[in-house]
Parts: C-alpha cells; sequence; structure tokens
C-alpha cells in the first residue's frame, strides 16, 4: 500500500467527508453567530448561554452572549478552513461560554452563589461583604452598587 494508513492511497480522514458538510457548518455555526451578533435578546429559556449567573445579573448575559456570538462566527469561517481547527473552536465555545460567565460573577459579586424566585428565570444575584463575609440576596443587579451588609453595614462592593 502506498501511503500507508487508511490503504486508499494519499487520501487524508478529512478527504473522507463529503464537502457540502463544511458548508453545512459553516452555514450554521456562522449563520447562528451572524444571527447572535446582530441581534441581542434579554434572557430567555431558548438560546444563549443559559447559566443561573447570567439569568441573575443582564450585563453579565449580554457579556456572555456577545462572547459566544464571535466564536460562532469564528467557527463558521474554521469549518470551511479545516475540521480540526472547527473542534477546537468548538471546545473553545464549550469552556468559555461557562468559565467567562462564572468569572465576571465572581469578580463583581465575590462568591458564586445566587437565589432564585419563582419562575423559569427568576434568579437573582448575592453578594458577600468583604468586611465579614456575609452573604446577602439582593433584589437585583442594579441594586448591588447601593446595599450595606446586613451583619456589619459596611458597603457590599
Amino acid at each position: 500500500m502506498a501511503g500507508g494508513g487508511w490503504g486508499e492511497g494519499d487520501r487524508t480522514k478529512e478527504d473522507l467527508i463529503h464537502p457540502g458538510v463544511h458548508y453545512l457548518a459553516a452555514a450554521l455555526s456562522g449563520g447562528l453567530g451572524l444571527l447572535m451578533w446582530f441581534w441581542q435578546p434579554g434572557p430567555n429559556c431558548w438560546i444563549g448561554v443559559r447559566l443561573p449567573w447570567t439569568f441573575a445579573d443582564r450585563a453579565l448575559w449580554d457579556r456572555s452572549w456577545r462572547l459566544a456570538s464571535r466564536i460562532l462566527v469564528i467557527m463558521g469561517v474554521n469549518a470551511l478552513w479545516s475540521w480540526k481547527a472547527f473542534f477546537i473552536t468548538l471546545a473553545h465555545l464549550l469552556v468559555l461560554s461557562v468559565a467567562w460567565p462564572l468569572y465576571l460573577y465572581r469578580r463583581k459579586y465575590g462568591t458564586l452563589s445566587y437565589w432564585k424566585g419563582q419562575g423559569c428565570l427568576a434568579y437573582r444575584p448575592a453578594a458577600r461583604c468583604r468586611g465579614c463575609g456575609y452573604l446577602q440576596k439582593l433584589a437585583d443587579a442594579a441594586a448591588l452598587p447601593l446595599s450595606h451588609c446586613e451583619a456589619c453595614g459596611q458597603l457590599l462592593r
């Protein structure tokens, strides 16, 4: 066998996949990325980075949405270029879409805790006091700059 490996001469693994699949993957991921880039709805149950931390803070939802849309557009371009690059970008999408909101929430509120009210999207933030470490429920993300700790009276952030 000339070329060894697969037993089909000089063909590679990528040659075994129909070229139309590249275009389909590029259209789906790139199209969804462009849709997300120009259309930015609020937190919902159907599309977006649907984590409790992103539901609790609208600014966090918007930043996560922008990151995911950009990575999806890059995935669309990579689908035309190489399957390896496409799957590497897919791994980045999966990891960063969880790690980025967690990092931003932890940096803003000092904890990964949240609390849930009634309903599908009724997640609310909780903040940890820097002085005494008390964990306090907040009505919404806008309440953080004005909130005082219930235990020691210090500003939360």
